[in-house]
């Protein structure tokens, strides 16, 4: 048995904590010593690096901001600098400060703050740097980047959801697909179910009930010969007899009519719409190949039944006054074509039992799951000049097509 898809949940995370350290280079004199000890007296983890590559290394994630001195600032250093800060993550901008030397600005000055903008999220602090501004810088860029952090952790949360909500997503697919596809073995079984009881139901009207009636209707004969004072009334009961045994004989027909298997379709086709014509009074016509070959067992019975069924729908809903049926047989296709020329199927209608295959009662649904059931194609077209309806139903099995392609609904003028 298929279980169902487990409820969508998202896994904990083991997320690194946000690094705070603040990574100082400054290899001259005692800048680098001084702002480590201010900064860890304000409680701020702080820590200085001698070597280029530790600070690179750090970046982006192993650090939470970075203090250069300007004299630190080599063409070698800002490009490396420059490469690691290239393959940041989406979420992360490193906060990197820069002390800068006092004094007038230059030229020279301008051109080495420009070269700096290379680098990203750079601050200039100038020296001589009182340690409140310092402090100040610091811990803004630390709430800077613990802000991306918390971004990036966000976006891994919000990942590790589309995951689960993608996996739930496919479990439930499959189920649907192993639902439908039992439904439609389901479906078959019905519709040959269906088939094989009104197969029996016929043979029994016509072997039972019909039998007992023949009989009875001779016994009256009989009967009434002999009691002339009562002929009336015997005359009365032959009647209904015979009536009887008319209607038994009719409802063993439809329910499934001896020609359909002795003599095929064509053969039951012109019996049936015959009398659908003198039963509905609409105006019936049918076009069969005088040649036309014996079919399948499955095939015949599939287009007598979608015969029975669209006829049906005619004469309940369309208010036509004629309906033409016609069958064509090619090298691979029987294709069976009703047209009236009634009120149509609303257009609302039809878009629904497109989608969902219901809304219009169980005849076009029953054609539909029998024309399915074979590898056909069935098509409507529907105005207010009338409804034509077409059922292609291969010789020989095709390849497995996709449901949404055997079905189709259109519109047709009224000069077609």
């Amino acid at each position: 048995m298929t279980q169902a898809p487990p409820m969508i949940s998202t896994p904990a995370t083991d997320t690194p904590q946000f690094d705070s350290r603040v990574l100082i280079l400054a290899p001259f004199g005692k800048d680098g010593l001084l702002m480590e000890k201010v900064l860890k007296q304000s409680a701020i983890d702080a820590c200085n690096v001698s070597q280029i590559a530790d600070l690179a290394a750090a970046i982006p994630e192993s650090a939470g901001a970075a203090i250069l001195a300007e004299e630190a600032l080599s063409e070698e250093l800002v490009s490396l600098l420059v490469q690691r800060l290239s393959v940041q993550p989406p979420w992360s901008d490193f906060p990197i400060i820069v002390l800068t030397g006092g004094g007038v600005t230059t030229a020279g000055t301008e051109r080495d703050v420009r070269s700096r903008s290379v680098m990203g999220n750079v601050t200039l602090l100038e020296r001589p740097l009182r340690p409140a501004t310092l402090i100040s810088a610091v811990r803004s860029a630390l709430v800077a980047r613990q802000r991306q952090y918390e971004i990036r952790n966000h976006l891994r949360e919000r990942k590790l959801a589309e995951d689960a909500l993608r996996r739930a997503h496919d479990a439930l697919e499959t189920l649907v697909e192993q639902r439908t596809a039992a439904l439609r073995v389901l479906s078959t079984r019905l519709i040959r179910v269906q088939d094989d009881e009104r197969r029996r139901v016929a043979r029994e009207l016509h072997d039972g009930l019909g039998q007992y009636l023949v009989a009875a209707k001779m016994s009256l004969d009989v009967l009434s010969r002999k009691l002339h004072s009562a002929a009336s009334q015997f005359q009365d009961v032959q009647h209904l007899v015979e009536r009887a045994i008319s209607e038994t004989r009719t409802l063993s027909h439809l329910l499934h009519p001896p020609l359909l298997d002795e003599a095929g379709f064509a053969s039951a086709a012109r019996w049936y719409v015959e009398g659908f014509g003198n039963r509905s009074g609409i105006n019936a016509s049918l076009e069969v190949p005088d040649d036309l070959p014996r079919l399948s067992p499955d095939i015949e019975t599939a287009l007598f039944r979608i015969l029975q069924e669209a006829l049906t729908n005619v004469h309940r809903h369309a208010r036509s006054p004629a309906v033409d049926v016609r069958l064509t047989v090619d090298d691979a296709n029987a294709k069976l074509t009703i047209k009236d020329h009634g009120r149509g199927i609303p257009r609302d209608l039809l878009d629904r039992f497109a989608q969902s295959g219901t809304n219009v009662g169980v005849g076009l649904a029953g054609i539909r799951e029998r024309i399915k059931e074979l590898l056909g194609a069935f098509d409507i077209q529907s105005s207010d000049a009338g409804t034509i309806l077409t059922a292609s139903i291969p010789l020989r099995p095709p390849e497995k097509r996709n449901d949404a392609d055997s079905f189709s609904i259109s519109e047709y003028s009224r000069a077609v």
